[in-house]
């Protein structure tokens, strides 16, 4: 049976999702053979609170690569259109996922009908407060420290 029979005349679809429907939108994962983690080991350090905090080069790393992150230019693939479309179908579609690029909402789910549990690199909570921001008003905040080598490269 296929996946649309078992969905048809269903009111209300839960998805979960990860890396794996957004790969298709350009965006790496992070532990697949171009993975994030696999290419740059060390980049597992930003990603746990504590380790983040405690090193200042941690976090430069971290802004240095969010910044350039394949999904501030990424479209949705035909698996977002597809959940997006089955929403406006008039079945309700329900997302958890675990990406934090967007590419459901871009594709025209509604942002209260994705919980993102990893949050959204679209916005930036501080770290003293509970202010958060869209993390393109951060980038003006954020100081990162361009070393070059001694051959000027």
């Amino acid at each position: 049976m296929k996946l649309t029979d078992r969905i048809r005349g269903a009111r209300l679809v839960g998805v979960l999702t990860g890396a794996g429907i957004s790969t298709a939108s350009g965006i790496p994962d992070y532990r697949g053979p171009d993975g994030i983690w696999t290419r740059t080991p060390s980049a597992v350090n930003a990603f746990t609170l504590e380790n983040f905090m405690a090193d200042a080069e941690v976090r430069r790393e971290f802004w240095r690569s969010y910044r350039g992150h394949a999904a501030w230019t990424a479209e949705p693939n035909a698996a977002h259109r597809a959940l997006a479309n089955l929403d406006g179908s008039g079945t309700a579609v329900r997302v958890l996922t675990q990406n934090v690029d967007g590419l459901h909402q871009k594709a025209g789910l509604a942002a209260r009908k994705v919980l993102e549990l990893h949050g959204t690199l679209h916005t930036t909570r501080c770290t003293d407060c509970p202010v958060r921001l869209p993390t393109a008003e951060c980038w003006s905040s954020v100081k990162i420290r361009v070393v070059r080598s001694a051959a000027g490269s």
